[in-house]
């Protein structure tokens, strides 16, 4: 006679894990191209990188500087050297320099206001707090138009095409926007 063979269903089933890769490892399959390796690492350093880089900018730019930081690690796993240190230590280094990247950047972006606005200007006391009045001083439309052609760099014809408008709006609005932070400049910050 047989035997009743007994359902599964009350049996518990028992996840089996895989085993965690190193971070090492990690790197190694970013050389091979491997972009969901980077996103395990993203998912591992992500939160300690966001701490870090709050403490040392602000934390509205941390988030950004976050991504940066893992869109140069994966440019850069190549060039990581496990003789060195951790993956971990990498990308706080990696951070690192693109948190000062962007203090530089930020410092070099007001001085180009600066001088691009104050030069033509005789002004003894302005600062850098003045020009960013300055800029809060002209309307939206002004003052996007200005930051994309003088401290971006971008020609009027790019904005134009950034913008969807006409050149010749561009250039009547950075033409206006310029007399406008002259003048404000001039009769000094309220």
């Amino acid at each position: 006679m047989e035997r009743p063979v007994k359902p599964l269903v009350n049996r518990p089933v028992l996840a089996r894990r895989a085993p965690e890769i190193s971070d090492g490892a990690l790197v190694a399959r970013m050389c091979e191209g491997d972009t969901s390796a980077l996103g395990v690492l993203y998912d591992r350093h992500a939160k300690a990188l966001y701490t870090f880089l709050s403490r040392v900018t602000s934390t509205g730019e941390a988030e950004d500087l976050v991504q940066i930081t893992f869109m140069r690690a994966g440019s850069l796993a190549d060039r990581f050297d496990p003789a060195r240190g951790e993956p971990r230590a990498w990308l706080f280094g990696i951070a690192t320099r693109v948190a000062q990247e962007s203090r530089r950047s930020i410092v070099r972006k007001a001085r180009a206001v600066f001088r691009s606005i104050v030069a033509p200007v005789s002004i003894q006391e302005s600062t850098k707090t003045d020009v960013v009045r300055a800029l809060d001083s002209l309307s939206e439309a002004k003052r996007v138009v200005v930051v994309l052609a003088e401290v971006e760099g971008f020609s009027c014809q790019e904005v134009a095409d950034m913008l969807e408008i006409p050149i010749g709006t561009v250039w009547t609005r950075l033409h206006h926007a310029r007399g406008d932070l002259r003048a404000f400049l001039e009769r000094g910050a309220p």
